[in-house]
């Protein structure tokens, strides 16, 4: 289901994200956007430095792996660079089991379109804010297909029109707002 953020980070309501992936900067932007208007329960901000980050944002040209003060986030072994995807990776406390950090690999290989890349990044967003699983409609659909320059699901509700705008499902929802 969900995995919370130690209490000195939840209680701000706020996750601080560095954007270190610069072929994706104007998706990035734009899934910051998005991910604050689908009222979760937190809210994104620009972290000053990559240092002081909670999410930090990378690409991967394959398996990756990013060092945080020493502990390791990392993809996958079989993480694609050249698939229209993402990896969040989280860093949680021993004894607490709290989320201390949380790296997004996106793929280095491929661009995509700028709402493509938008939506897989807002879906990595919800991940790092602590979602662990899928829904079975709307942005944390697990399998996305590619359809008039965005992302719709696999399996659609009947009516669903290519994301974005991005549609989050009512479990989705119910999951990351009783984390925050």
């Amino acid at each position: 289901m969900g995995v919370p953020w130690i209490d000195s980070i939840k209680n701000t309501g706020q996750l601080s994200v560095f954007n270190k992936a610069a072929a994706w900067a104007d998706g990035f932007h734009q899934a910051v956007i998005d991910f604050n208007q689908l009222g979760l329960g937190v809210k994104l901000v620009a972290a000053k430095d990559e240092k002081s980050a909670h999410v930090v944002v990378l690409l991967s040209i394959g398996p990756g792996q990013y060092n945080y003060r020493g502990d390791i986030a990392s993809t996958d072994s079989n993480f694609k660079p050249d698939r229209l995807h993402g990896q969040t990776s989280a860093l949680a406390h021993d004894e607490l089991k709290d989320r201390f950090f949380a790296a997004i690999f996106l793929p280095g290989k491929i661009k995509g379109t700028k709402k493509q890349r938008e939506v897989i990044i807002v879906h990595e967003f919800i991940h790092a804010a602590g979602m662990v699983e899928h829904d079975t409609v709307g942005i944390m659909f697990p399998q996305m297909l590619e359809s008039q320059g965005g992302l719709l699901e696999y399996l659609p509700e009947q009516g669903a029109k290519p994301m974005p705008p991005i549609r989050v499902g009512t479990n989705t929802a119910r999951i990351v707002r009783g984390l925050w």
